[in-house]
């Protein structure tokens, strides 16, 4: 019982800890977009992403084929309803991004495209909770030529490496 009661205080005392370096964190550095997170929350928010998706969705196989026409369809549809943050050519770059934290992902970013298609099409269906990426109710395949077109857009406009 007296190891119980150590496990218990041991936990209390560490919970009561993490709530005080937070709170200190929100009042210090408060918590505006205009700040740009710093890689450790980054790293959290990518981790809880991963975790967020289900095994069966990242698994997922793009059921289309990568025709011309099906490009031509999904950059008309990223046009119409993504390039506002994403940008037409997909680096994240325009007026509307600029005031979203976190900052919207450059499409040709290694972590971006390390991402199976079944996790992208899961990400453009579903959205991303506590950022500005919505979940769309589009068909299932109008998101299927986005993840082409995504994947597409890597390899005509490679990421720029600093």
């Amino acid at each position: 019982m007296k190891s119980l009661r150590v496990v218990v205080i041991t936990f209390a005392g560490t919970l009561l800890v993490l709530l005080a370096l937070c709170y200190v964190f929100v009042r210090s550095e408060g918590l505006s977009a205009r700040k740009k997170p710093s890689n450790l929350e980054y790293d959290i928010a990518n981790f809880a992403l991963r975790l967020s998706i289900p095994a069966q969705a990242r698994g997922a196989s793009n059921p289309l084929r990568p025709d011309r026409q099906v490009l031509l369809d999904a950059q008309a549809h990223f046009k119409e309803h993504c390039a506002v943050c994403h940008g037409e050519d997909g680096t994240g770059k325009t007026a509307l991004a600029a005031g979203l934290s976190p900052e919207v992902p450059d499409l040709h970013a290694d972590h971006i495209q390390e991402l199976t298609d079944g996790e992208i099409f899961y990400i453009i269906k579903n959205g991303v909770r506590f950022t500005g990426m919505p979940g769309w109710n589009f068909e299932d395949s109008h998101n299927w030529s986005l993840v082409f077109f995504i994947r597409q857009l890597a390899t005509e406009h490679p990421q720029q490496k600093p």
